[in-house]
């Protein structure tokens, strides 16, 4: 990774740890870069990790393999990608947060909707 592409994610994080705080998110904070295990980008809250994506090109089968093991590792119960899609024609960039769907199940059943027994967990289903 050059300087140039280190510099632009750092940014980023700094850019999403300042509209999580605007967003009522005042604990935020971001996680020191060098750690022996990766814990993602940001914890946003207990439980929750971010983990930032500012590139041009989407690897989105390894970038939520990556969010898995950093979500593991921080013993977080839930984690979010967001990636940074440039806007183009003027547009501002459009900010997405991604994460696997029985994953976003189970978050909507800890903020009270839902049912946590009726989650059908996609990899014991591969297994």
């Amino acid at each position: 990774m050059t300087n140039r592409m280190k510099a632009r994610g750092d940014q980023y994080e700094r850019d999403i740890l300042k509209l999580a705080r605007r967003s009522g998110f005042p604990f935020a904070e971001r996680t020191r870069p060098g750690r022996r295990e990766d814990e993602g980008d940001i914890h946003l809250a207990p439980g929750v990790i971010v983990q930032t994506k500012d590139q041009k090109t989407a690897v989105w089968r390894d970038w939520l393999s990556e969010l898995k093991s950093q979500r593991l590792a921080a013993r977080a119960d839930h984690g979010i990608l967001v990636v940074k899609r440039r806007g183009t024609g003027g547009r501002p960039p459009l900010h997405l947060a991604v994460m696997p769907l029985d994953d976003m199940l189970r978050l909507l059943c800890d903020c009270g909707y839902g049912d946590h027994d009726a989650i059908t967990v996609q990899s014991e289903e591969s297994a």
